[in-house]
């Protein structure tokens, strides 16, 4: 036997001999075959997902409470803040989707209260908690697009102030919203975001004339006021969005008519609602587009406010068909005397060629 050999021979026995344990290690490092090293499911990194992605809030806002261990305010306690809180500023605001998906949850849920779960696929989900009220379209099962408001920021559940528990979870366990939104493109640095324009519209079919609901009652307005003739430029307008949105031209008519008269009063609303159209500043920074494409967003301009309303009825379902329609107008103005005066007037439109008059 080498020299070599008898010195391997004699660290082996040493081994055996001297430290059954170690020898024990050692054989089994040398006999059992590798395995590969298995990841730690908390550990995991963002799914991968398709599209943009967005900030919860249209409205400039700020960061309050982080992602993380704390002391509970109300609880008074030790727990993990499974997001983080967002405030919108100057004033309470409409919360949006950050992404594609498909409502999975949406109604009071305990401390969180009003909340909104939608999944991104992958595994990916995003919650929206303390929610004021939540938007009827965000319903289980209903996909919604990155930007479309699923509800309002509000104080229910566990809340100490108006505010958004925004919260990531991936593969069902809380991850910081912070690093996963800056990696995601939609850092929450406070800036205002204009709602994501759709890429596509929403899924659905044009709705014909013949799929416009019947008006109903009760009506109000449409009672003592008859369908007023539409100037040319202003049924223009109509015609345009319509075919852009594939919604009934006459549909916005009705609205057109039902708020301003095609235009005929530009008066700002007691409620603080402008432009043909009567939108609300707040829900115009959400839905407002540039319908003349001129560079510029405008809630006095015409055909930006025609546009913005169809954009606006497309995202509160009026593509579904005619219940959708229904929806959507209620969305529009919570009344059930408004949606019968819209529709009402919508089929006046659509029965009438007389309708209309030269600028």
């Amino acid at each position: 036997m080498s020299s070599k050999a008898w010195w391997a021979f004699a660290v082996v026995a040493a081994l055996l001999l001297g430290a059954p344990f170690g020898a024990a290690l050692l054989l089994t490092a040398v006999l059992t075959p590798a395995v590969a090293a298995q990841p730690d499911p908390t550990c995991v990194g963002p799914a991968a997902t398709v599209g943009p992605w967005r900030p919860p809030f249209a409205q400039p806002y700020t960061r309050t409470s982080p992602f993380g261990m704390r002391f509970h305010p109300i609880y008074h306690r030790w727990r993990l803040h499974s997001g983080t809180d967002l405030v919108s500023l100057p004033a309470p605001g409409p919360v949006v989707a950050a992404h594609d998906g498909t409502v999975t949850a949406a109604g009071p849920r305990g401390s969180y209260g009003n909340a909104v779960d939608i999944d991104h696929g992958g595994r990916t989900v995003t919650r929206y908690a303390h929610l004021a009220r939540i938007n009827p379209i965000a319903r289980v099962g209903a996909t919604v697009r990155a930007g479309q408001v699923i509800g309002v920021e509000g104080s229910t559940g566990a809340s100490t102030g108006n505010h958004l528990h925004f919260e990531i979870r991936l593969h069902d366990r809380p991850a910081d919203p912070v690093p996963f939104m800056a990696a995601h493109g939609a850092p929450l640095d406070g800036r205002a975001v204009p709602a994501s324009r759709p890429t596509q519209t929403p899924t659905a079919v044009a709705i014909p004339e013949t799929g416009l609901p019947p008006a109903g009652s009760p009506r109000r307005n449409s009672m003592a006021s008859p369908p007023a003739p539409i100037l040319a430029r202003i049924k223009a307008l109509y015609r345009a969005a319509g075919d852009r949105y594939h919604l009934p031209w006459e549909l916005l008519a009705g609205i057109g008519m039902e708020e301003t008269r095609h235009g005929a009063t530009h008066a700002t609303s007691p409620a603080g609602a402008q432009g043909l159209m009567q939108f609300m500043p707040g829900t115009f920074a959400v839905y407002g587009v540039d319908g003349d494409h001129d560079g510029t967003v405008s809630i006095t301009s015409d055909a930006d406010s025609v546009h913005s309303a169809a954009n606006y009825l497309t995202h509160s379902g009026a593509l579904t068909g005619p219940a959708g329609v229904r929806r959507a107008l209620f969305a529009y103005n919570h009344a059930d005397w408004y949606v019968n005066d819209v529709l009402h007037y919508a089929h006046a439109y659509a029965g009438d060629p007389t309708t209309s008059c030269p600028n």
